[in-house]
């Protein structure tokens, strides 16, 4: 029996210290006493099979717990926070207690070691999860539409707005936004990449076409920068709008084609 009792008093308390992080990683909560309300659901946990409650009994001193932890483990001033966290609590509960159910299925000996590997190993895929999630909303937000207006053409592109982006043309003193080569392959259907590698004769065709210095991750390098008629954001028009032309794929970490100035933050909103 004294192995039984540690072996669930242990169990208990660990995945309860998951749950309990699990919540504060998803919801970006600060939680406060987790060691606490663990230890007090591990205790219950271990004293509810000796108090013969039927199945309602149970779900209501399991309902009255979990809120009495959620109100211990976290701050929230309204209502609606409240619920938020105790239903992302609940989620989390299940979650970790369908892995414990699983793992048990699959083995005939209680090991606390698989136990608990299984939940960590749940966590970790949670916590890849939401820091790709969190990265993903993080670009959307400062992602915008973009109209390129040349030749009495427009084309339209997704935008990031880059606070890191600061280039200034010394030769327009404007504000530089880089696209891609599939953004400028669309825009100058006759001109390929060897043109721009070369600098060739096609160059000219470009308005005020010249070369100014790039530098990133330390290393100095020359761009193509080039005036079209203007650009558009949220209905916004910018004339004379000067881009560069950049070599490097930041599609993939931007999920954009387009990376706008800062100068532009006042079109964004």
């Amino acid at each position: 029996m004294k192995i039984v009792v540690e072996y669930v008093l242990i169990s208990n308390f660990m995945i309860n210290i998951i749950i309990f992080k699990t919540t504060a990683l998803v919801l970006k909560e600060r939680g406060r006493l987790f060691l606490l309300s663990s230890t007090l659901s591990a205790c219950v946990t271990l004293v509810l099979p000796l108090l013969s409650l039927s199945a309602l009994g149970c779900f209501i001193l399991q309902f009255g717990l979990n809120i009495l932890l959620v109100c211990i483990s976290f701050k929230f001033r309204t209502l609606k926070k409240f619920f938020q966290i105790y239903l992302c609590f609940t989620v989390a509960s299940f979650i970790y207690g369908g892995t414990c159910s699983l793992v048990a299925s699959y083995i005939e000996t209680q090991s606390l070691i698989l136990l608990l590997l299984a939940v960590v190993g749940v966590y970790f895929v949670v916590k890849v999860l939401v820091k790709r999630i969190s990265k993903k909303q993080a670009i959307e937000n400062f992602c915008v539409d973009v109209s390129l207006c040349f030749s009495g053409q427009k084309t339209n592109w997704k935008g990031f707005l880059d606070s890191g982006n600061l280039l200034i043309d010394p030769l327009t003193q404007s504000p530089v936004s880089l696209i891609n080569f599939k953004v400028f392959s669309c825009i100058f259907k006759d001109i390929c990449l060897e043109d721009v590698l070369r600098k060739s004769e096609k160059l000219k065709k470009l308005k005020l076409a010249h070369y100014i210095s790039f530098n990133t991750m330390g290393t100095g390098n020359k761009i193509l920068v080039f005036q079209i008629d203007g650009l558009e954001i949220g209905g916004k028009h910018y004339k004379k709008a000067v881009l560069g032309l950049s070599l490097k794929n930041f599609n993939q970490a931007f999920g954009s084609d387009i990376i706008l100035n800062n100068n532009f933050a006042y079109m964004c909103k």
